[in-house]
């Protein structure tokens, strides 16, 4: 079992190797020796505290249990580290310096063989840029050489598939082999191989089919579901291979934002149970088809009223069966149906109540695990546990300077929107603050489409740190809440959900929370684009606004979709009235802007263009208008590189400094 697949921006904070070593030299310390320390008053932290990187990521026990993988941050490099637990010694197969490769995951093949995934930048011929990803493997516990698993098809005139990574089996019956989907020998149609970890030779397993964009394959590496998509009609199809036939038939459809989505969670052990997500009573939840009867007929597993139940089923190899999933209701939280995984999660509350705790890897036997706690005042920290010896012994922090007696605990606040919607949003406190109106700091997420929550996150903990008041509103068109929450995202840019934004302002004044002189807007992505809006619908409501990778010409960032297979599915988001488009795009809109504007975009960044930021600086120049402009040379939209990260959070804390007087 693993952990759940975090925010693509990674964390920030590094420490030296050998302290990493010192706290995995203790594995003895059992539970009852673990204390928390004792609160004290609000300090500020030095700024590389929050710009640093995780000491330590993703760790996951072997197969065995006897070995450690983990990844290890060094300053402005990453390693993979592999730890034999008996001795603690260390083995550093692979590292990168996070400029032109970047690690997306690490994991076990078997006990001897890793896999990886790396990520890089390139641009095609016409200047547009995007990201590739390639798969490799090498060995775990000595010196060898590192193998591409896929390699170039001498038949496919020259193409190179884009993303190599997507393993769809881990087949932990045959592990000297991944199962792996990819468009190798014909564009945009994936074909299924089996990939020798060892070689790296591919053997095919199934053919491309027109229009597939996924293939899903059970625990025995059987292909036994097809994810079709068509762009122009924004039309996802399920297919599912009856085994007795050989055919293909149609199990489920939807209209991508016309009707609530679809998605394959996985296989059971049982080759026929298949685990989906799909909506219930408006929001959506977890079901079980049975692929063995006409129809299909699904079975509700889990569900939520309040919120969206999403995110990775757990699997146990030793008791062959789906125990549990990962999902978040504001916090994310593991939830366990498999009577013995249950109580053992309930053992583990009960020692440790305050936090959230997941079982995030464990031995093939289930007797050996990886124990992950964190909540919004704890990053992150690990533990090593042994049921047989009935033993949890601390292994590492990842951030271990953000001690619970500086962070904040985050609170879940509703407000109304101005047409009576209700909202919520997730309020940090500063330690210092008075019970009286002070400076305060809006955050939009980005996306649109996605969510904020309880759990502990870099930017508002830097912020709250400094002493401001941080408020992270889920704006409608966030997910979480429902198929038609989140649709309201779609031609909403700059509407009701910048209204909701406002509305949120209004809501921390009233509480007396925000003084209505000190606000300020912030935000990255979508975010960016909301705090350069907010400053351009609203210009008497914030005194100051951040953007970092924001967007600034909704009509210039539609017209670049032409580019992508998802085109017309990206277009409906965006919304296809363009003088709507040109209504809600902040370049057009400067003369409006009071505040002075921090803009800091990525020179590389493939998701949104450095354009958008470089056209809202010269505009904002052309007006006279307060600005700053900060280009990060070879910079990508998600902070990889350490010193793309000092850059930004020192720009940051000094524009706060001068325009958010606490």
């Amino acid at each position: 079992m693993h952990l759940p697949t975090r925010c693509s921006i990674r964390h920030y904070l590094q420490r030296s190797l050998r302290q990493m070593l010192g706290c995995l030299a203790i594995l003895g310390v059992a539970t009852s020796a673990l204390a928390s320390d004792a609160p004290a008053t609000h300090t500020p932290l030095p700024l590389d505290v929050f710009y640093n990187d995780a000491l330590i990521e993703d760790i996951e026990l072997s197969p065995d249990g006897t070995h450690l993988l983990a990844l290890k941050n060094i300053g402005e490099n990453t390693v993979i580290m592999v730890i034999e637990l008996a001795t603690n010694k260390a083995f550093y197969p692979v590292k990168t310096d996070n400029k032109q490769f970047k690690f997306n995951w690490v994991r076990w093949a078997n006990n001897d063989r890793l896999v990886m995934s790396l990520r890089f930048d390139s641009r095609t011929f016409n200047g547009v840029k995007y990201m590739q990803t390639r798969l490799l493997a090498t060995d775990a516990k000595q010196q060898s050489k590192m193998i591409t698993l896929v390699k170039a098809d001498d038949n496919a005139d020259g193409w190179i598939s884009q993303f190599q990574d997507n393993i769809i089996s881990m087949t932990p019956d045959d592990p000297d082999h991944v199962l792996i989907s990819v468009d190798r020998e014909v564009p945009f149609h994936q074909t299924v191989y089996k990939a020798n970890v060892y070689t790296g030779k591919l053997t095919r397993v199934k053919k491309h089919a027109a229009s597939v964009r996924s293939w899903y394959a059970d625990h025995a590496g059987n292909v036994r579901v097809g994810e079709h998509y068509d762009d122009k009609k924004r039309k996802v199809t399920y297919k599912v291979l009856d085994p007795n036939t050989n055919e293909w038939n149609v199990a489920w459809e939807y209209i991508v934002f016309d009707e609530p989505e679809i998605h394959i969670a996985g296989f059971g052990h049982n080759p026929n149970e298949l685990f989906i997500f799909a909506d219930h009573e408006g929001r959506q939840a977890l079901f079980k088809a049975d692929l063995a009867k006409a129809g299909y007929p699904k079975e509700l597993v889990l569900s939520d009223p309040d919120y969206d139940v999403n995110g990775r089923l757990i699997y146990s190899d030793a008791h062959k069966e789906v125990v549990g999933i990962y999902y978040t209701d504001g916090s994310a939280k593991s939830i366990f149906w498999n009577k013995e995984f249950r109580a053992f999660q309930g053992g583990l509350d009960k020692v440790m109540p305050d936090t959230t705790n997941y079982i995030a890897s464990m031995s093939a036997d289930a007797r050996k695990y990886i124990l992950y706690t964190t909540n919004s005042t704890n990053p992150g920290t690990y533990y090593y546990g042994d049921r047989d010896a009935k033993t949890l012994s601390y292994l590492a922090s990842a951030y271990p300077d953000l001690k619970e007696n500086v962070l904040i605990e985050k609170e879940s606040r509703h407000f109304k929107a101005r047409d009576g919607l209700d909202l919520e949003g997730f309020l940090s406190l500063p330690k210092n603050f008075s019970n009286k109106p002070t400076a305060a700091i809006i955050l939009p997420h980005g996306g649109p489409m996605s969510e904020d929550g309880k759990d502990f996150d870099m930017f508002s903990t830097f912020m709250a740190n400094r002493g401001y008041v941080v408020f992270q509103p889920n704006f409608r068109g966030s997910s979480g809440y429902g198929h038609d929450f989140m649709m309201q995202a779609v031609g909403g840019y700059g509407l009701e959900m910048q209204d909701d934004l406002e509305d949120s302002v209004k809501y921390l004044i009233d509480q007396k929370i925000a003084d209505p002189k000190r606000v300020c807007i912030v935000g990255a992505s979508y975010g960016g684009y909301a705090a350069l809006m907010g400053v351009a619908k609203t210009p008497d409501l914030f005194q100051c606004a951040v953007s970092f990778a924001g967007m600034s010409d909704l009509v210039k960032m539609s017209n670049n979709f032409r580019y992508f297979t998802n085109k017309n599915t990206a277009r409906k988001q965006f919304g296809e009235d363009k003088g709507q488009l040109k209504e809600t795009s902040p370049v057009r809109l400067v003369e409006r802007i009071k505040a002075p504007v921090l803009l800091i975009h990525g020179k590389d960044d493939v998701s949104v263009p450095v354009e958008q930021s470089r056209i809202m600086a010269s505009a904002l120049k052309s007006e006279g208008k307060a600005y700053e402009y900060i280009e990060l040379e070879d910079g990508t939209h998600h902070l990889d590189y350490l010193p793309h990260r000092k850059q930004t959070f020192e720009a940051i804390d000094k524009f706060l400094t001068k325009y958010l007087p606490l």
